[in-house]
């Protein structure tokens, strides 16, 4: 995706300057299904075998601030707060850190981060002698061997053949590779695809162009307002000049007409060989409602192929700002019901088979999830703490006879405060006439 700026500079008489943004893009993703004829020891994941459709998608996750939004809250709500289980020996193995300082809730947030961003994530299972870790391996750096049976990781698959030595080969598990002492294995998850055997695609796949036009508008009009030459009025006026004195002219209104301050001034030209009165052509600038509405349609267009939910996007619905807690929780449960908990299971379930098979008893192991939004706020105070419960909390004494919380209303309270009276001798008289009634 690319935007074409072409400035000609001809005669006095033919002076031109105009922008083309050119928004369409397109990436088309499949696998070969001929894996005889492939020239690679890989099967490639790209367009045409170009084999970088990853990175393409990690290109468009820090270009887009709606889906790198949407994508970083996904894996919020799906990685918790922790583990649960009552099995301490498993616990203390889950949240144990290593030598540099990582445990498996920073392998399990990343493995999370890149099936949501790839479609695709990768363990590496590493056993030794009376132990097993858990790696994260990076998906962009890995394709699948021609053989099916193992992956192939590279740190730059844009130069494999020139630095093929730097490739490693790890088997699918439960197959292993011995290395020293230890043994290595990859466990390749990924959501079911048609016609895809090998690799999976994200949820967002269908918005890639909605993605690349979101990334566009920021970068229009972050053009606009630096580069803008947008007069609020033309001036022709017949004149007489050299090429050199056009050109110079020219030169002089893009230094005027561009960069901060400069909409809305009039521009003037002069025009050789024309004799005509002078003319006035007004300009209407009415591409901001336009790209508010492109902008608009591309947001929800991005929200719905991530199966999101637009009020955890940061999307308030018209006429519910009062109620956006509860329209938060409801959201939640729909995404906790819809990807989350199905992509839980699909991400950690491995973990728990490896991790049984290394001796750990993982019965009662889960992730502990808690809601973003608790129900205290929409919780009235006064219908569970007594008028002295008040006081404490506000750090006040109790009072005798201030047990009960009177029935009153806050009308009443308000004509009370009008009479001039403090709020200690209204709280008196209210529970003096609460006894009495």
């Amino acid at each position: 995706m690319k935007r074409k700026t072409t400035n000609k500079t001809n005669r006095a008489n033919g002076i031109v300057a105009f922008d083309v943004l050119n928004l369409t893009t397109q990436r088309n993703v499949f696998e070969e299904k001929n894996l005889e004829k492939l020239q690679f020891d890989y099967i490639p994941f790209g367009e045409n075998d170009d084999n970088d459709f990853p990175n393409h998608l990690a290109d468009l996750k820090r270009k887009s601030a709606t889906h790198r939004s949407i994508l970083s809250q996904k894996v919020i709500y799906t990685v918790g707060n922790g583990f649960l289980t009552e099995n301490e020996p498993l616990l203390q193995y889950l949240t144990s850190t290593d030598v540099n300082g990582d445990n498996f809730m920073s392998v399990w947030r990343k493995i999370i981060d890149d099936y949501y961003t790839f479609g695709n994530a990768y363990y590496e299972i590493v056993t030794y002698d009376g132990g097993v870790n858990i790696y994260h391996i990076d998906a962009t750096k890995v394709r699948i061997a021609k053989d099916k049976e193992n992956v192939i990781v590279h740190p730059h698959w844009e130069e494999y053949k020139q630095r093929k030595d730097e490739a490693v080969v790890i088997p699918f598990y439960p197959s292993f590779i011995r290395e020293g002492g230890n043994q290595r294995s990859v466990i390749h998850i990924k959501d079911y695809e048609p016609e895809f055997d090998y690799y999976g695609l994200p949820d967002y796949i269908a918005a890639l162009e909605d993605i690349s036009v979101n990334y566009e508008i920021g970068r229009w009009n972050n053009t606009k307002f630096k580069q803008h030459f947008q007069p609020s009025s033309i001036v022709e006026i017949n004149g007489d000049m050299s090429d050199e004195e056009a050109e110079a002219f020219v030169e002089e209104a893009r230094s005027k007409f561009t960069g901060e301050g400069n909409n809305g001034k009039i521009l003037f030209l002069v025009k050789n060989g024309d004799t005509s009165p002078a003319t006035v052509t007004t300009i209407d600038d009415n591409q901001d409602g336009s790209f508010m509405d492109l902008q608009n349609i591309t947001n929800q267009n991005i929200i719905t192929a991530h199966r999101w939910q637009p009020s955890l996007s940061g999307v308030v619905s018209s006429g519910k700002m009062s109620s956006q807690g509860n329209e938060i929780r409801i959201a939640y449960e729909m995404v906790m019901a819809t990807v989350i908990t199905m992509t839980k299971d699909l991400l950690f379930n491995p973990i728990k088979s490896v991790l049984n098979d290394n001796g750990f008893d993982v019965t009662d192991l889960e992730i502990k999830y808690e809601p973003p939004i608790s129900f205290m706020a929409d919780i009235k105070i006064d219908n569970v703490l007594e008028i002295n419960e008040l006081r404490e909390a506000l750090g006040y004494e109790a009072k005798e006879g201030y047990d009960k919380l009177p029935n009153i209303t806050e009308a009443l309270w308000q004509h009370k405060l009008k009479e001039g009276k403090d709020v200690e001798q209204v709280e008196e008289e209210i529970i003096k006439e609460d006894i009495e009634n």
